[in-house]
This record gives structure tokens, C-alpha cells and sequence, in this order.
């Protein structure tokens, strides 16, 4: 049952607990997009299936204002007390996989894309997108195949106005060493020895850059694999690093980082996604800034579509909070969620005036 206090605007919450319920893990999002392209078809509006992603179109020509959030989420981590994809509600959240990161995005620009007045002239381009959460088929392959001018990202930073975005280095480092036997540790080299010196050394990298929306630059050792018995010194450690990185710092300047601070082998495993550099200044952000009183620019400092449409005037803007992303008993604040189509109805209306 809707709670009480949302009954004046049931619509959009009736709307993403139905959304929650439509399982879309990464992989699994064709059934929510089908529906999505229904709802459309039923306002009147024309949708396109792409694979697992589907797009919409109102008005004509430029400006276009690209609405994007995405309908995958990641599978359910343990912890949850009921069934991730039966919608609850305890107090005044709505609880379920999804709600938060990012069908609460999905569900109020879907609403502010099919109920925002036209712009004459322009044109409102919605992209609801799989494998946000994996990379693949969705924006990341989209991007450059459709036209646009300017984009608002669906994310949850509670309606922050987030100019630039961190980027990401997944590093792999192997530490190779002798094996021998536990007993005679002293004529065998230790490779888990080696690969936690590497550890404290990547923990005591120091980066003098600071982005003033984004901060420092990050590098954290996230997976640790090393030995095949308690018995046998091993001759081989693997490390995962996480990176963050800024426009001052960039995925080049970690690697190199990383590379002259550890004794070890290094492996690139991915570089792809970088850091996107913040613009204050550009017409989608003054627009956003204007839809919130009191607002300034900020960065994100996760990953989000964003990434995807560099170039172009973008940010990354929607309902929830980060820290509800990616846990056990997710959920969304139904006051946030009721504003939420209001507040992009009014930066779109600002984009276009």
C-alpha cells in the first residue's frame, strides 16, 4: 500500500515499485525495457527497442536534451530480509533492488520526458540503458551513435549537480616468488611477502593533485590471492588495485604510478573509463543549477554513464543517495522520489528557455 503522504502523486510511486519488480540485473533488462516502451506507446510517444536498451523521442531538431539512466542493476548481495524484488514500504521509504541505483532515476525522467511541456524548437531524447553496472551494450555503445546536444545522467546524489566524474584503472599485480617448504621458509622466496610490500607501497602513494569537484586521486588494493597450502611457500600472489582518478591525474599518470611503486609485474585490465572534466558553465548545468535554489557545483566520484558522453555538456543529476546503492534492504526516500519529476521538469524547462 502507497503511504498516505504520497497518495497527491501515487503515480510515480505506483510506477517504481513497479519498475523494482520487473527483475533487470545486468543481462536481464529486455522485460523492463519492453515496458518502458509500452508506457511510452500508451502517452502517445514512439519508442525504439535497441538489444536490451530503449529510446524515445518528443519534438524536432537541436537543442537536444538527453535524459539517460539505466535499467540493469546488480545482482542481490546477502543481507536482504525479504525478496529483492517484491516492493515494500517501512515508513517513509520504498524498499527494494533497484529503487535507489537507479529505477527511481528511470521512473521520474520517464515521468518529466512524457508530461515536460515542448520545446519549440528542440527535442527530448529519453534513453533508458542496460549494463551501466558491467559496461557493454548499453550507453557506452549508444553514445556515439546518437544525436544530442546536452544530458542529464539519473543517478542517485540527491539531486547534486555533478559537473565531472572520477575516472577508473583496474590493475592486476603479480608477485612471483620461489616455493619451497614451510618448514625451510629461508630457502624459498615468500611470493605473498613480496606482493604486501607492494601492498603498503600503492597505500602510501601520495597524490599532490586535487580536483576542486573531485578531490584527490585514489588507489586501493581491493583482492588479495596467494598460496595453495598452509604448508607450501607460495611462488605466486595476484593483487587487484582499484584507481580513481581526476582530469589533473589522469588514467596514464596512475598506471605510471602504480608501475614505478611496486617491485612487481603489472597487468592493465581496464583503462577505458576516464575521468570526466567538471564545466560549471555549461548550459545543462546553470539549467539543473536553477531547478535547485541554493545548489553549487560538485563531482561524482563513482561511475555513471557519464563517462560515456564526453564532449558533450552533461551531468550527472537524479534522486536518492549513494549510500543506499548496492546493499542489502535498498531503498529511496518517498519525499525524494515525489520531487524528483518536478525538479527535472524545471531544469528542462531552463535548458530550453
Amino acid at each position: 500500500m502507497i503511504p498516505r503522504a504520497a497518495a497527491p502523486a501515487a503515480q510515480i510511486v505506483e510506477r517504481l515499485a513497479e519498475f523494482v519488480a520487473i527483475r533487470s540485473v545486468s543481462g536481464e533488462e529486455a522485460r523492463l525495457a519492453d515496458r518502458i516502451a509500452t508506457i511510452c506507446e500508451e502517452a502517445g510517444v514512439a519508442a525504439t527497442r535497441r538489444e536490451r536498451n530503449v529510446l524515445a523521442r518528443r519534438g524536432e531538431g537541436s537543442p537536444c536534451l538527453l535524459l539517460n539512466s539505466h535499467l540493469d542493476t546488480v545482482p542481490p548481495v546477502t543481507g536482504w530480509t525479504a525478496d529483492p524484488w517484491t516492493p515494500r514500504f517501512e515508513g517513509d521509504r520504498l524498499i527494494g533492488l533497484g529503487a535507489n541505483d537507479a529505477k527511481a532515476s528511470v521512473a521520474s525522467l520517464l515521468e518529466a520526458f512524457l508530461s515536460a511541456p515542448l520545446p519549440r524548437p528542440g527535442s527530448l531524447l529519453f534513453a533508458a540503458t542496460c549494463d551501466e553496472e558491467t559496461g557493454g551494450e548499453g550507453m557506452e555503445k549508444l553514445a556515439p551513435e546518437i544525436a544530442f546536444d546536452a544530458a542529464i545522467v539519473g543517478e542517485p546524489n540527491n539531486f547534486e549537480i555533478a559537473v565531472a566524474q572520477k575516472g577508473l584503472v583496474k590493475i592486476k599485480v603479480v608477485a612471483h616468488g620461489r616455493a619451497g617448504h614451510a618448514a625451510r621458509p629461508h630457502l624459498a622466496e615468500n611470493a605473498i611477502a613480496r606482493a604486501a610490500r607492494d601492498v603498503l607501497s600503492i597505500e602510501a602513494l601520495a597524490f599532490d593533485v586535487e580536483d576542486p569537484y573531485l578531490g584527490k586521486p585514489t588507489a586501493a588494493v581491493t583482492m588479495a590471492r596467494g598460496g595453495i597450502k598452509s604448508n607450501v611457500v607460495p611462488d605466486l600472489c595476484e593483487l587487484t588495485v582499484d584507481a580513481r582518478t581526476v582530469p589533473g591525474f589522469d588514467n596514464d599518470a596512475m598506471i605510471g604510478a602504480i608501475r614505478r611503486a611496486v617491485s612487481s609485474e603489472i597487468e592493465v585490465l581496464s583503462a577505458r573509463l576516464k575521468p570526466v572534466q567538471g564545466d560549471p558553465d555549461s548550459s545543462i548545468a546553470r539549467a539543473a543549477l536553477s531547478a535547485v535554489p541554493g545548489s553549487r557545483p560538485t563531482g561524482f566520484p563513482s561511475m555513471s554513464d557519464l563517462a560515456h558522453l564526453r564532449g558533450k555538456p552533461a551531468i550527472v543529476f537524479g534522486p536518492g543517495t549513494p549510500e543506499q546503492s548496492h546493499r542489502a534492504d535498498e531503498s529511496v526516500a518517498i519525499a525524494s522520489l515525489l520531487e524528483a519529476p518536478g525538479i527535472y521538469r524545471r531544469a528542462i524547462a531552463a535548458y530550453f528557455a
